[in-house]
């Protein structure tokens, strides 16, 4: 079923599920459910011609396999307000194509965008941030092994984890960036946490790509390797600056 279908039913259905909570939530939750063939069709017809920009533009080169790409969000996700997952252990990309739009837009995006208050997102800025951390999975199963996520879940500390999430979210922010003509002004450094319970997902997100864009801006794809394999230490988490120091002065040396 088209999603302007959808939402029309939705419309009038809102006005009794706004006497319990707003209906642009209401609308949102029936979207992470709803499976929209024109997304789907889209990614089919452009999913090559993205990989091979993001080859071109960022200098990276993808393996032969492609990941699996679902239509539907996993239910017990739909909550945590995504808009694309991916799965490392299945190499699947998820894409809650109910809430996601084309880059040209039509009319059911307009509608979608306006009955949800904005909660949708481009179908391709989500692909190209979601294809990132499939390549960069591709990468750390070829030098830790196709289980290394087994010990990141059960062994990191609290510290290790954030510090991953820096350095892939920010990898996938910067692709995601760089391939949608952003270049956003980084985050301050001035802001960053202090303490673990500060990493919120606007640092997590924004301050991972300000952690990790000089790096890759000087280094490419060499300097997304050797990120991924050169976290930061408990110790560093606390000192991005001091951190971005040391990783380019230790590539510099391999060269």
């Amino acid at each position: 079923m088209r999603r302007k279908t959808i939402l029309r039913a939705i419309l009038w259905s809102s006005f009794t599920a706004a006497m319990y909570f707003p209906s642009s939530i209401a609308t949102t939750l029936h979207l992470y459910r709803h499976k929209d063939p024109d997304i789907e069709a889209y990614v089919q017809e452009n999913l090559e011609q993205i990989i091979e920009q993001q080859e071109e533009k960022i200098g990276i080169s993808y393996p032969a396999e492609r990941p699996k790409i679902e239509y539907l969000f996993p239910e017990e996700e739909i909550y945590s307000g995504f808009v694309g997952l991916y799965d490392n252990k299945e190499d699947t990309i998820y894409l809650p194509s109910g809430l996601l739009t084309t880059p040209e837009w039509d009319f059911g995006d307009f509608m979608a965008t306006i009955f949800t208050f904005n909660s949708t997102a481009d179908v391709k800025r989500v692909l190209d941030h979601e294809l990132t951390h499939f390549y960069c999975d591709g990468i750390k199963e070829q030098v830790l092994g196709q289980n290394y996520h087994i010990f990141e879940v059960n062994y990191f500390i609290p510290e290790e984890r954030i510090a991953n999430q820096l350095i892939n979210e920010g990898i996938a922010k910067y692709v995601e960036n760089k391939m949608n003509g952003e270049d956003n002004d980084p985050f301050p450094f001035e802001e960053w946490p202090t303490e673990i319970k500060g990493f919120s997902n606007r640092v997590i997100y924004e301050g991972g790509y300000a952690l990790v864009r000089p790096i890759i801006d000087k280094h490419g794809e060499k300097g997304i390797q050797f990120l991924l394999f050169n976290h930061l230490t408990p110790k560093e988490l606390y000192t991005p600056e001091e951190y971005q120091e040391k990783i380019l002065t230790d590539i510099a040396k391999l060269q």
